[in-house]
């Protein structure tokens, strides 16, 4: 069980991690292809803030089944 709850706490950071990536900090190159393969700037816009959302709704969801899992083992061994 242990190693449930320490891959999702590990996968919520991951996820964290490329969601910030994805954010508008770090992304230039592949802005630039998206941008090339869509066209428009509006397009690939919306592509990297879905991605980055997607990521970000990701960290949150693991975070809260590797949290979810601590509350409840804490609960039946008391």
């Amino acid at each position: 069980m242990s190693i449930s709850k320490n891959l999702k706490s590990r996968l919520a950071t991951w996820t964290m991690m490329l969601a910030l990536f994805f954010n508008p900090l770090g992304f230039d190159i592949i802005q630039y292809w998206i941008i090339q393969v869509t066209g428009s700037l509006w397009y690939a816009n919306f592509v990297m803030y879905s991605i980055a959302g997607l990521f970000f709704g990701l960290s949150i969801l693991f975070r809260w089944q590797s949290r979810k899992k601590i509350e409840t083992t804490k609960d039946i061994t008391v």
